[in-house]
């Protein structure tokens, strides 16, 4: 026990003093390695890298014995502490065929996306609630804004807690977080780009442009209401486009971040929350008059009328969590016709 604390205290020394940063990159194509999980043995979620493939070292303290490395729900590889002594971590990832966006050439009113996503939050890195589905988006033709989202079928898993109480954050399910990306944004990406509000980077490979914004609020002193103190708001957004595009049409993918912290005021110590999302458009379409279908997202059930979830590309976090916490999520009951 003795030797195996001193060697969590000899690594957490050398995080804190080697370089900030640690980066990702394929052993494939030497491209940077973007929204790569490190997961702990427990399933704890620590961090995740950005479009530069950087991750902050100080993310991963505590010092694990080891780290699981998820990406695209895919286990990349479990890499020791030892082996983060480095620079540069060269990863062999698995290459994932995508379909390509389908794109209607006709033009109307409405732009509709339609595409899977996922949302799911953590608490002090542990999994609470998540959720995945089919839906679309519908933005104005000419304003590029969005002007309404449905959801065509959906899963949801919370956490059962029986003992849950508003004084104890950690105790709490959050189902309020299930909740998707409005994606207002997309559409006139030059706007955020130049807010000088926004941490801006931007990185291209052969295919795609991806584009990452940061902003922070709260970052000096809590805002405290009802009992409750928020504090140190961190959000990152990153969209991919087609290379040199920023067009609509071109949108392929996005991902989201909210990170705070939050506590009761009898509560010593703040809660670390941090929200995912994913969408990857898939059909991109024009419409005069939008489908008026839709499904509400119920925290308390699913509605699903087929396996989506198994359809190639579709980003399946619910293995990943389920393999960590066993029992710990459970899956609402059905209300669609499954076949």
């Amino acid at each position: 026990m003795k030797t195996k604390l001193l060697f969590l205290l000899v690594f957490a020394a050398f995080f804190l003093v080697s370089a900030q940063t640690l980066k990702l990159v394929s052993a494939n194509t030497g491209e940077p390695l973007s929204n790569v999980s490190f997961f702990s043995a427990k399933g704890e979620l620590y961090t995740t890298s950005d479009v530069e493939g950087l991750v902050q070292r100080d993310a991963l303290l505590p010092v694990q014995e080891s780290y699981i490395l998820v990406h695209d729900s895919y286990t990349l590889a479990t890499v020791s502490a030892k082996d983060l002594q480095v620079s540069t971590l060269k990863l062999n990832d698995r290459v994932t065929e995508i379909a390509p966006v389908v794109v209607s050439s006709k033009k109307a009113r409405f732009m509709t996306v339609r595409g899977p996503f996922n949302v799911y939050l953590t608490v002090n890195k542990e999994f609470n609630v998540y959720a995945d589905g089919i839906a679309t988006y519908v933005y104005d033709s000419n304003t590029k804004k969005v002007k309404d989202l449905y959801i065509e079928q959906y899963r949801s898993f919370t956490r059962k807690n029986e003992n849950e109480d508003r004084k104890k954050i950690a105790s709490m399910v959050y189902t309020g977080f299930l909740k998707l990306p409005e994606l207002e944004r997309i559409g006139k990406m030059q706007e955020p780009k130049t807010n000088p509000k926004n941490k801006y980077k931007e990185v291209s490979n052969d295919d795609i442009t991806m584009m990452q914004l940061n902003s922070a609020a709260l970052q000096e002193k809590p805002f405290s209401i009802f009992g409750y103190s928020f504090y140190d708001f961190v959000y990152k957004s990153t969209v991919n486009f087609t290379k040199g595009s920023v067009n609509l049409r071109d949108f392929t993918g996005y991902n989201e971040q909210l990170a705070f912290k939050l506590k009761h005021k009898s509560e010593p110590d703040f809660h670390q929350m941090i929200k995912y999302a994913t969408f990857i458009p898939q059909e991109i379409g024009f419409t005069d008059k939008p489908e008026s279908n839709k499904v509400k997202l119920d925290p308390a059930k699913s509605s699903y009328s087929e396996r989506y979830w198994e359809e190639v590309g579709f980003p399946n976090m619910q293995p990943v969590f389920s393999s960590f916490s066993g029992e710990g999520l459970h899956e609402g009951p059905n209300g669609g016709q499954h076949n």
